[in-house]
């Protein structure tokens, strides 16, 4: 079945546009039956053009794989500071950022697992590194602003390591498997990342039930 309805053949001086064109229909792809669906030829097809005509765009099927992911992935950052840029509190923006990121991940599931648990290309490393630091730099803005927090680079790993934790675990099962209530999930996962993070940035004691009993 073909993903548009009408021929995406670009006029003369329109590549750009084609190219545009041919990652909608990839991302379609990419959502509807996972990597093992995008491939050259699909894409071909349901732009109504010959695979000679992708080619000119994307040089293997792995170029337009990341390149479809990474122009979703484009937009996270903006989301994360769209949802942060107006909170004073930096932890409670933290928090924000967190819900902001599992969100995103399970919004797009095929392309997270692919950028983050796939074969890696310089792209992709790059994407993951500006992502860190973003993070890092927010964890930053909590210590600056009285948090005690030893090393800022070990509790951004901490905090990312629960966030990707919190998109892994429902994006590799059947969406049948997943929380009824994904909102609850998202913002208890996020609020557990971000406790657990920070609680630990200047202690690494074990919890126990007194620290439970004593903090009802």
């Amino acid at each position: 079945m073909s993903v548009t309805g009408s021929r995406v053949r670009a006029a003369k001086g329109q590549g750009g546009l084609l190219r545009s064109q041919l990652l909608d229909i990839a991302d379609q792809l990419l959502e509807d039956g996972g990597a093992e669906a995008l491939t050259i030829r699909a894409v071909a097809t349901n732009a109504g053009v010959s695979p000679p005509a992708v080619y000119l765009h994307f040089a293997s099927k792995r170029e337009l794989v990341h390149a479809t992911c990474l122009r979703v992935w484009s937009s996270l950052l903006g989301e994360l500071e769209a949802v942060s840029r107006d909170i004073p509190d930096p932890v409670t923006a933290l928090y924000e950022i967190c819900v902001a990121y599992i969100g995103f991940g399970l919004r797009h599931p095929s392309q997270y697992r692919l950028v983050m648990t796939g074969e890696a290309t310089e792209a992709s490393r790059r994407n993951e590194d500006e992502c860190f630091r973003y993070v890092r730099d927010k964890v930053a803005a909590c210590a600056d602003a009285g948090v005690p927090v030893t090393s800022r680079t070990e509790t951004a790993r901490v905090l990312c390591a629960g966030v990707h934790g919190a998109v892994s675990l429902l994006i590799h099962q059947e969406r049948d498997a997943w929380p009824p209530d994904r909102d609850r999930y998202v913002r208890r996962a996020a609020s557990s990342a971000v406790h657990g993070a920070l609680l630990t940035a200047s202690h690494t004691s074990g919890p126990s039930m007194a620290d439970l009993t004593q903090s009802r």
